[in-house]
């Protein structure tokens, strides 16, 4: 009878090499392979792996272990030499066909770890550096990485390089797309990502922003949208208009086309 493991990897050889490890087999020892959910990776790097179900032949690995012939209660293995007998593990077949084994990924067995205790002993500065450069360079981008952990679950990613302007793009549009993405892999942290102090530039462009579009609603008294915008220079916008008594924002729209709404209270 055959034994069947389901396992979660990133990668097909992955989960083989779980397979074997668990069962004490061979690569020969494997019927089947069969991948019920396929992973998710986005520009090489894995988002989630693939659940795969392994089958493996038992005989085989039987057959794999008994290097050793009993003979009048002792054992002659293949050279002749004759030993004491050892212990031997019994194999209990089941009436069913097959036994499925849930093997759990990493991932799940970190999420039983508490969190108040992952995060007195979790850095994640080094590993947030080693994938932003690894996206940078599959962009072709010459930029370098700096990364600092400023709270707790909070890091800084400073970007300095020839290709600055590029990872800025028009109005910080993309730079503001890379630190999506990279929160969208880091979803136990909080990153923002800043290239040679261009945020807090931006983040003065917002304030004189939210100023103008505040006394132009107080005059017309029509209602404005304003373009999307991350969390952050959303909650600029909403600090500047919250000084005016007359005026109501709120925001509209799901991230990372949520955007803000300038309303004039009747």
């Amino acid at each position: 009878m055959n034994t069947v493991i389901e396992i979660k990897a990133a990668t097909k050889e992955e989960a083989i090499r779980r397979a074997l490890k668990i069962t004490e087999a061979l690569e020969e020892n494997i019927v089947k392979i069969v991948e019920k959910k396929k992973g998710i990776s986005i520009l090489g790097l894995s988002i989630s792996g693939g659940l795969y179900e392994i089958e493996i032949d038992k005989n085989k690995v039987i057959k794999k272990e008994s290097t050793e012939v009993l003979t009048n209660n002792k054992v002659k293995d293949l050279s002749g030499k004759e030993e004491e007998p050892k212990v031997r593990k019994e194999i209990n077949n089941s009436s069913k066909e097959s036994t499925k084994i849930e093997i759990k990924s990493e991932e799940e067995k970190f999420k039983e770890v508490k969190t108040e205790k992952r995060d007195e002993i979790e850095d994640f500065t080094e590993i947030i550096k080693e994938k932003s450069q690894i996206l940078l360079d599959k962009m072709n981008l010459n930029l370098s990485v700096t990364v600092s952990k400023i709270y707790e679950r909070t890091y800084i990613v400073n970007l300095h390089g020839e290709d600055n302007g590029i990872i800025i793009g028009k109005k910080g549009k993309t730079l503001n797309s890379f630190e999506y993405f990279l929160n969208s892999l880091f979803k136990r942290c909080r990153i923002e990502v800043d290239v040679e102090g261009f945020k807090e530039k931006r983040y003065d462009t917002l304030r004189d922003l939210a100023k103008k579009m505040a006394e132009k609603v107080v005059k017309t008294r029509k209602t404005l949208r304003l373009n999307p915008m991350p969390a952050k220079e959303r909650k600029i916008i909403h600090e500047v208009i919250n000084t005016y008594e007359v005026l109501n924002t709120f925001s509209e729209g799901k991230d990372p086309k949520r955007y803000i709404v300038i309303k004039y209270k009747k």
